[in-house]
């Protein structure tokens, strides 16, 4: 096994400028540390992260909670994004899936406590209310794309709000204006700040919502959620008649696109669709593509890892990340 001694010796540094330069010391001379570097790679040394956290008052280590973030591909990001930041910050991040049905977030705070972790991302796999185990409250925890039922830890959330109101603006600006929202369950936030969103932006635009029309064709039936969405927008393209249709999200946009194509409609000329989420490759695949709000799921993971590694002494506990447009071919 190749170690740090025999780097030195190929390098021909001292012992410590390797670990220095292991550690990432930006004080490390140029030369030194390109000369380490290329002996690293020559020797194939691989450092033991192990005999390094024994070493060290500090783990190193990040735990990271996904609360059934795994459910659903396109939340990874959120992953992603912290993971990009402990690599660039040369920490560990570690990730424990939980879920109602089969692991425990106390379980998992157990196990992250174990492996001494110097705080904690908990996230959630869509913008709701969680609740967080008391263990959390003995180490920084940040939460994303979530907020504890006390408002008790600092949170990174989406901005909804505004990221209703930018789409709705594209729509409007575009010159369509009757228009249909076919919203989420009401029972999320994410529904009930889009709706405010719509509705405002076409209150400042026009001094009304005459010629809007907000209907959730996501509704729990029997406990479990029940989509109208096709049902619905064939209906209200029928009577209603609008010239654009805003989504919830994505999946719920593809039903749209086979409702009015079905009605002898083409998307992006004949009616307008606008969505949100971004959800994959999923826009990508439909004719014209998707138009639709990015969630910042990338942008929240770093968020949250900067924020462990900072002083933290934000006031404000509740924080928002922009939404990104993503302009395609569906209006």
């Amino acid at each position: 096994m190749v170690t740090i001694k025999d780097v030195a010796a190929r390098a021909g540094v001292a012992f410590k400028t390797v670990s220095r330069v292991i550690n990432k010391d930006e004080t490390v001379k140029a030369g030194n540390r390109e000369k380490v570097l290329r002996a690293i790679e020559e020797l194939g040394y691989r450092p033991n992260r192990a005999a390094q956290m024994t070493r060290r008052k500090k783990s190193g280590v990040v735990g990271f909670i996904a609360d059934e973030l795994l459910d659903v591909p396109y939340t990874f990001d959120i992953i992603r994004g912290a993971q990009d930041e402990a690599w660039r910050s040369n920490k560990e991040l570690m990730v424990v899936n939980v879920s109602e049905r089969k692991y425990s977030a106390s379980g998992a705070v157990e196990h992250l406590l174990a492996h001494r972790v110097e705080g904690v991302i908990y996230a959630s796999m869509y913008h709701r209310q969680v609740i967080i185990p008391e263990l959390l409250n003995t180490v920084p925890t940040v939460l994303a794309n979530c907020y504890d039922q006390n408002h008790a830890f600092t949170c990174i959330v989406p901005d909804e709000l505004n990221a209703a109101r930018q789409i709705t603006n594209q729509l409007l600006d575009k010159g369509y204006r009757r228009v249909v929202f076919l919203n989420l369950n009401p029972k999320i936030i994410a529904a009930e700040l889009r709706k405010q969103g719509v509705e405002e932006a076409f209150r400042q635009r026009f001094g009304s919502t005459d010629n809007l029309h907000v209907e959730s064709v996501i509704n729990d039936v029997d406990n479990r959620e029940v989509s109208t969405t096709r049902e619905r927008a064939k209906a209200l393209i029928t009577e209603f008649k609008p010239d654009a249709i805003i989504c919830g999200q994505d999946p719920m946009a593809v039903e749209v696109y086979f409702v009015a194509q079905a009605l002898g409609l083409q998307v992006g000329r004949d009616i307008g669709i606008a969505s949100f989420d971004n959800w994959d490759v999923l826009p990508q695949l439909v004719e014209p593509q998707l138009s639709t709000m990015a969630l910042p799921h990338y942008d929240m993971g770093k968020w949250a890892f900067n924020y462990l590694q900072g002083p933290q002494t934000i006031n404000s506990k509740k924080h928002t990340a922009p939404f990104e447009f993503i302009r395609r071919a569906s209006f």
